[in-house]
């Protein structure tokens, strides 16, 4: 007799940069409990994935883990997915990374497991058409995504019990559509409920299938969901349930169904994610009158038969919408191009280092940092910060060996004996269509954006592999509507989706947005009256042109010794001036002087308040072993997160006890200094929430000049 076949699918993560700590709660909370849960239904098949991420927290902590996987695999109740290795979105890597971090995976698990993986998780269920070709050549057979992918495609509920074959360039995969009811109801409501549902698909002609593919942190990590998964008995129950209807429905798992079930049919499908993502991906002006729109539809009698056709967004439009994401991703594929270089040595087998420099590589392309839904994502600084310190690794090591090889940066130098090097490299990194410049010493790399206010957007320490310009831009999100209606928690187990709830009393009057994209070397002139306060909440009047405007740049290197001159005329006051600034870096020294001269290019005197801003990340606002110091001054508050003033500064140092570094302004003319932290508004799992994300630091000077005067000065720059 025909049954129910139900696949129940658990992917498990816990992103690259992520403390010990919360991977361990996981453990604690929801890993573990799961499959001590799982041994005492020996009936019950599942399917499960677990990230490289993931399995290295396995060996190094709980190697005992790692037994119970390999025993349920080889017992034949739960098929190990594979994947990319340390969860990449796989559609924006370069097809050599794609296959790198599959194979990466699926070795892993054969080696470690015992299991050779024919289905493979897909991160964010981010589907692009391109991709059976590189998936299938990664030797995966198949796939799961979700059904509103099918959906999107024409596709309606009668039509998705079962799989789907798809192809590229002749290249075949087998594509499963995951149940969106199935993940609301699992484990939010009461286990009957998906009984009940799953008796819907009832046939007497054949066999249909209904899959659930979820995140497994659901199970006992999601707020207040260990409670009613676990002390509560829901996933006890839930297996308990399934057992006693085992007379119709049939657990089984991806691979089990295909040795038995043909396809239903051939699709292609659209560019799609999980109907989620479509409205997190939009602008911020449009994710509104998409979520308005939403809403009309589901009130039509038949809205649900319209709303496969409201699609939003697509997950690369976050790469749009967050210049932080997109440079970050630029930089990826910058140091993917190095890495491959490095690589074309003729020899098949990688040699120890050659593994390193890749798994950096593969480490920094970990997706959850690059963008922003319901957890946090891009607006957590220790996440970005890890990939850009893998970024860096990897490009490291890549240099050495171009270096070696009588290739790429420094090479020249090699030759002659030198054991320092400084290179400019000139090229549209981050592809807006504009040239940036790249000062690249030994000890550090300097990336200067022309375009948008002769801008520093990357300061990397390389003795570190850190990122001291790492911030982020306080910009309106969607949901900050909602925070002044949000609640506290009620200890209810809802989706995340569905919680709107503040981790902080008065949370909305932290929403403060900024009208320029954070970076440093930023040139504002401020009329008298303007204080710290009105210019940290954008409300002040910006008397100059200089932010947003574009500077000319020219570049050259001497010797050791390289410099980048950045250059505007412009306006401050109403008056024409003229803003030169000249960035030098020598090759042996870890530093960048930057040559301030601003020039009155009118008949008037130039009266004004000049100030560079400077916006540094050390990850953490208000630790004890992160402060400022500034010599001949003491400060009531001294952690990054504080605010303040000073008068007559010739130097500040913002200091990292924890990295061991300390980033130092010196000035030859005597400052007014602000400082101030950046701090956004975002939303995670667990509520919405204030985050520090780096420390403004401005030196400000009072300027008076005569027509055709110039005022000069020197910013020093130096990381100890």
């Amino acid at each position: 007799m025909p049954k129910v076949q139900f696949i129940f699918a658990i992917h498990n993560h816990q992103p690259v940069g992520n403390f010990d700590s919360v991977a361990e709660e996981a453990y604690q909370k929801s890993y573990l409990p799961f499959i001590n849960l799982l041994k005492n239904h020996p009936s019950i098949k599942v399917t499960l994935h677990y990230t490289g991420i993931l399995y290295h927290f396995f060996e190094r902590k709980h190697p005992e883990f790692l037994d119970a996987l390999r025993e349920l695999a080889a017992a034949g109740r739960a098929e190990i997915l594979s994947g990319g290795f340390y969860e990449p979105v796989l559609a924006i890597l370069p097809d050599k990374d794609k296959l790198g971090q599959i194979k990466a995976l699926s070795g892993y698990i054969g080696k470690n497991l015992g299991y050779d993986p024919k289905g493979m998780w897909l991160a964010e269920r981010v589907w692009e058409p391109h991709l059976p070709r590189p998936i299938a050549e990664a030797g995966i057979d198949h796939v799961v995504v979700d059904d509103f992918h099918f959906k999107m495609a024409g596709l309606r509920d009668p039509d998705l019990d079962g799989y789907f074959l798809t192809e590229e360039q002749g290249s075949i995969v087998r594509v499963f559509p995951g149940s969106e009811k199935l993940r609301y109801l699992i484990p939010f409501h009461k286990p009957e409920e998906t009984i009940e549902f799953l008796g819907t698909l009832k046939s007497t002609e054949r066999n249909r299938l209904a899959v659930m593919a979820d995140d497994g942190e659901k199970f006992g990590v999601w707020p207040e969901t260990y409670r009613t998964v676990y002390e509560e008995g829901w996933l006890e129950q839930f297996f308990s349930l399934l057992e006693k209807n085992s007379d119709w429905i049939e657990t089984t798992t991806f691979s089990a169904y295909l040795a038995k079930e043909p396809a239903r049919g051939r699709i292609y499908l659209p560019t799609a994610s999980y109907m989620e993502m479509g409205e997190w991906a939009l602008p911020t002006s449009t994710m509104a009158e998409y979520c308005d729109a939403l809403k009309a539809v589901k009130q039509l009698p038949d809205g649900g038969k319209i709303r496969p056709f409201l699609k939003g967004g697509i997950w690369r439009n976050f790469l749009a919408k967050y210049p932080e994401s997109n440079h970050l991703h630029k930089r990826m594929l910058m140091v993917s191009r190095k890495v491959h270089a490095a690589l074309e040595n003729g020899n098949s087998r990688l040699t120890k280092e050659q593994e390193r420099m890749l798994d950096h590589l593969y480490q920094s392309q970990c997706n959850d940092a690059y963008w922003h839904g319901v957890f946090g994502g891009l607006y957590l600084p220790h996440l970005r910060s890890a990939l850009y310190e893998h970024l860096i690794q990897a490009e490291l090591l890549a240099d050495k060996a171009l270096l070696a090889g009588g290739r790429g940066k420094g090479a020249g130098a090699a030759k002659k004996g030198q054991a320092s090097w400084i290179e400019i490299e000139r090229d549209d990194f981050d592809r807006d269509g504009s040239e940036e410049l790249m000062l690249d010493s030994g000890l550090l790399n300097v990336f200067v954006d022309p375009r948008d206010g002769g801008r520093i957007t990357e300061l990397d320490w390389k003795p570190r592999s850190f990122n001291l310009m790492n911030g982020l831009t306080r910009r309106r999100e969607g949901y900050h509507d909602r925070i002044a209606h949000a609640g506290k928690d009620t200890g209810e187990a809802k989706t995340i989706h569905e919680r709107v709830v503040v981790k902080e009393e008065g949370l909305q009057h932290h929403l403060q947005y900024d009208w320029y994209t954070r970076a440093s070397l930023l040139d504002h002139f401020l009329e008298s009256g303007v204080d710290l306060g009105g210019f940290m909440r954008s409300e002040y009047y910006e008397a100059g042109d200089f932010i947003l405007g574009d500077y000319s740049a020219t570049a050259r290197k001497q010797g050791g010794q390289a410099e980048v001159v950045l250059e505007r005329e412009g306006t401050a006051e109403g008056l024409k001036t003229r803003v030169r600034k000249k960035i030098v870096m020598t090759a042996a020294d870890p530093e960048a002087v930057v040559f301030y001269e601003i020039t009155n290019r009118d008949g008037e005197e130039l009266n004004t308040t000049f100030g560079s801003e400077f916006n540094i990340s050390l990850l953490a606002g208000n630790a004890h072993d992160r402060y400022y110091e500034i010599p001949g001054h003491v400060l009531d508050k001294r952690n990054l997160a504080s605010t303040g003033e000073t008068n007559n500064v010739g130097e500040v140092r913002l200091v990292d006890e924890w990295l061991k570094l300390t980033l130092s302004l010196s000035f030859t003319q005597p400052a007014i200094l602000w400082r101030a932290p950046v701090e956004t508004v975002s939303q995670s799992e667990a509520g919405f929430e204030r985050v520090y994300q780096s420390s403004m630091v401005m030196p400000l000077w009072r300027i008076s000049l005569a027509p055709g005067a110039t005022w000069r000065t020197e910013i020093r720059v130096r990381i100890s």
